[in-house]
């Protein structure tokens, strides 16, 4: 990602708002700036950091521009308004777990501090507890697959339905009589038999977790670098740190 990917620029709003032009920008030059210098930064410490709290960074920076410039259009760069594109579906997805496994780790450190005190450091206090949480997460894990099984199978008995449906009736809308489509409703079921047969196979995985990563399935704070991300968060969340570490000042 870099600053000619994006149709606009900071030099080329300076240059207009000198110019006495009234642009219709929905950003500061200042906010670009921002992200160009985080962008940087970024690639300055690209060595120091593990795969996917670098990934997560670059993300973060490539939505935070989606943002500000007000769509993807605005990305001259086909590959990365492609990338932009499927990183926020990602995320999308991403995002809605990870409030509550957030709340996992809280109450599994707070669990061992009730139980054994307080830590020295940050790093103790994480790899202390990375039994407990790769069994909650399972446990997380586990409970999302049966209920998105329920739910796609719902989908199919709806689809599979409207499809029987389908072959035996012939609409009559406004005089015109029109053959329903099946086309659609047949991929719909296809996807969602496929998704089936997946979940299936991660279900009755011996280690679910790790299937589903072998599936694409992506949650927050799984696969490699677990305790070095919930570290890196940590670490910007001082109320909690003042719970389980002995000395924050």
């Amino acid at each position: 990602m870099q600053q000619n990917d994006f149709s606009v620029n900071e030099e080329r709003i300076s240059f207009a708002e000198m110019m006495g032009a009234d642009l219709n920008i929905p950003f500061k030059p200042s906010q670009l700036a921002e992200l160009l210098i985080q962008l940087n930064t970024l690639r300055v410490e690209v060595n120091n950091l593990p795969a996917k709290i670098f990934q997560r960074q670059y993300s973060d920076i490539l939505i935070a521009s989606v943002q500000m410039l007000g769509g993807l259009e605005f990305i001259q760069n086909p590959t990365l308004a492609k990338s932009a594109k499927a990183i926020i579906a990602v995320k999308a997805r991403y995002d809605k777990h990870l409030y509550p496994r957030r709340e996992i780790i809280y109450r599994i450190l707070r669990e061992q501090v009730a139980r054994h005190g307080k830590w020295k450091t940050l790093n103790q206090a994480v790899n202390s507890v990375l039994v407990d949480l790769d069994k909650a997460f399972e446990e997380y894990d586990i409970q999302w697959i049966k209920s998105e099984l329920v739910l796609k199978q719902e989908m199919l008995d709806k689809l599979g339905w409207h499809k029987q449906s389908a072959k035996q009736a012939i609409v009559e809308l406004e005089g015109i009589t029109r053959k329903i489509t099946t086309a659609s409703a047949a991929k719909k079921i296809e996807k969602l038999q496929m998704e089936l047969k997946k979940l299936n196979q991660v279900l009755k995985a011996k280690y679910p977790s790790k299937e589903m990563e072998k599936f694409g399935y992506k949650m927050p704070y799984s696969g490699g670098y677990i305790a070095e991300t919930i570290i890196h968060e940590l670490r910007n969340q001082p109320e909690i740190l003042k719970e389980i570490l002995l000395n924050t000042g």
